[in-house]
């Protein structure tokens, strides 16, 4: 576990606790939220997207609240200790996850008790969307994601890709499209990201599949070629890689995102508060350049929105892990 404090200095913070009352940062502060430091769990290891995301958003944030805002690292098991932790924690506003596709709705479907509802838990926004890319050593014969999946149907499974784990974000998008092509591709599962890179550049494995964050420096050294990115819409960093819907996977759309939520039963004027800042600090156009720069898409949704999102992401990935029979580790 790691625990940072953002923002303010202890002087700063005596003196914010001092006038806050009398400030009102905008709008009125529901039952004076917030009167002390506010934590944000990170269900996983330092440096990871939704670690990174929350130090975007906590000086800022920090700032805007006259309060500290610690960032607590609890990884472990999928992302599912820290979510435990957060859903456990008191629902006064002082504890809010920040919660991503793996833990909120890959995780669920795959152990029987992970210890948390996501859908019981309180949403405040969706944040940012992070979109895959599809990528393939160098020197692979495959230029393009139609010649990939062309080869792996003439040869069921004799092609492979690595993923950072059974269950990973990685694993169900790779599964979603080969679900949505019939293509066979082998499943070698990793302990991590950095393992499967290793191999897919040293050329072990024939593909892989994940975050821009993840991809995008072994692309710009020369050592990976982007065959197609997982979302809707082409991607700013990468202008001329085509969708796997453009390649001719209709409707194909895996983004993979990073969330606010609450224990449950936090008071909707709270919830309210927290999000309408959360929108303040994201249109920014400092944080703006800082996610962009990250390969993250903001999206800034409101708290029914978000509940709707994770009612949804629970069935679409649902769906995959039974379909592709998929047990945890």
């Amino acid at each position: 576990m790691q625990r940072r404090f953002l923002g303010l200095s202890v002087p700063a913070l005596v003196l914010a606790a001092a006038f806050a009352p009398a400030c009102s940062w905008g709008q009125a502060r529901p039952a004076g939220y917030p009167t002390k430091p506010v934590t944000i769990i990170v269900p996983f290891t330092p440096g990871q997207s939704g670690d990174v995301l929350a130090r975007v958003l906590g000086d800022p944030l920090a700032k805007r609240w006259g309060q500290s805002l610690v960032v607590d690292n609890k990884g472990g098991a999928g992302g599912t200790l820290g979510s435990r932790a957060a859903a456990a924690a008191p629902a006064d506003g002082y504890t809010l996850l920040l919660g991503s596709s793996g833990p909120l709705a890959s995780a669920p479907n795959l152990y029987a008790n992970p210890g948390y509802n996501p859908r019981e838990l309180t949403p405040i926004m969706n944040v940012a969307g992070v979109a895959q890319a599809f990528v393939v050593p160098a020197n692979s014969p495959y230029k393009t994601l139609a010649e990939l999946l062309a080869a792996a149907k003439a040869s069921p499974n004799l092609l492979s890709y690595g993923s950072g784990g059974v269950g990973s974000f990685q694993h169900l998008t790779f599964e979603l499209l080969k679900q949505r092509t019939g293509a066979q591709i082998k499943h070698i599962p990793y302990r991590g990201s950095g393992p499967a890179y290793t191999d897919l550049i040293g050329g072990q494995l024939n593909a892989m599949v994940d975050s821009l964050p993840g991809v995008l420096p072994h692309v710009q050294s020369g050592k990976l070629r982007v065959l197609a990115v997982s979302t809707s819409r082409r991607v700013p960093q990468l202008p001329d890689v085509p969708t796997v819907a453009e390649t001719g996977i209709a409707g194909f759309d895996a983004l993979g995102w990073l969330g606010i939520v609450a224990p449950k039963g936090v008071d909707p004027a709270v919830r309210d508060r927290i999000n309408a800042d959360l929108k303040a600090v994201l249109a920014d156009e400092a944080v703006k350049a800082r996610l962009d720069g990250l390969g993250m898409i903001v999206i800034a949704s409101s708290p029914a929105e978000f509940g709707k999102f994770i009612d949804s992401e629970l069935s679409k990935w649902g769906s995959v892990i039974k379909a592709a029979g998929i047990q945890p580790e």
